[in-house]
């Protein structure tokens, strides 16, 4: 059993120092995602700026296998690490800076805890404004994304930095899961991802972010956004790069690299 106030309390400075640690603080990696959790939980209680939105991570069963996790998961956003594009972020020279383009939502009505799980048309109607995004993830241990799940949950969910696009109202009438999107890197394709990627449709993995929570006595709340997950894997950026991830009609999130 690690230490995870110790383990919380240490990842926050590194965090807020731009530093990579050699090994996970509080004695050891998290055993499992339980611990991973609790870990994550100290993170939150510890943090002294508010949480603002929460992030859906390994949205996919091929990501969730490699991994070595049977479900998605869940990490709190917190306000200096949210932003509108275009977005700048500093981070450890020897960072990953991995990209991952993303759907986003903006809550404009509160979904508090309770025991019947929500549902698809639920969830939406509580949505304000749905977002084209982008998220950097990075772990603040070296070698935290090959411990898995239970290497990158307590680790803040594996969140540096969440940039956002033009929030768009009348959202529920564009075909999520066909949507594609374009990332460049200095000017250069890098890859592209499709909607349908984050769990079949990003509404699903906003869903399960609703229950989840619901779930562990959470509340949604009204002006919290949720990423719902990678539609393209994680593409590492080199230091110094100017990111753009293109979405079409529903436009561009960019983010530079310090």
């Amino acid at each position: 059993m690690i230490d995870t106030d110790k383990a919380a309390a240490a990842l926050i400075g590194a965090r807020q120092g731009n530093r990579i640690l050699d090994s996970f603080p509080g004695g050891s990696f998290p055993a499992d995602i339980d611990e991973a959790y609790a870990v994550l939980d100290s993170i939150a209680a510890k943090m002294t700026t508010p949480v603002v939105g929460w992030k859906a991570a390994l949205t996919n069963d091929e990501v969730m296998k490699k991994m070595n996790a049977t479900a998605p998961a869940c990490g709190p956003l917190f306000e200096p690490y949210v932003a509108n594009s275009p977005m700048r972020v500093s981070l450890a020279a020897e960072s990953a800076r991995g990209l991952e383009c993303e759907f986003a939502f903006r809550m404009a009505k509160t979904l508090a805890p309770r025991a019947e799980p929500y549902t698809d048309a639920e969830v939406a109607a509580a949505v304000a404004t749905m977002h084209p995004a982008m998220e950097v993830v990075d772990v603040r241990v070296k070698d935290g994304f090959a411990h898995g799940a239970r290497g990158i949950i307590g680790d803040f969910c594996a969140n540096a930095a969440l940039a956002l696009g033009p929030g768009i109202a009348d959202w529920q009438g564009i075909d999520l899961a066909s949507s594609q999107v374009e990332l460049r890197v200095n000017g250069e394709f890098a890859v592209t991802g499709i909607g349908s990627a984050v769990l079949g449709n990003p509404r699903n993995s906003l869903t399960w972010v609703a229950n989840f929570l619901s779930g562990r006595g959470i509340a949604l709340a009204a002006g919290h956004v949720v990423t719902t997950g990678s539609t393209m894997g994680i593409f590492n950026a080199p230091a110094g790069s100017t990111a753009i991830a293109d979405f079409g009609t529903m436009g561009q999130v960019t983010i530079t690299f310090a």
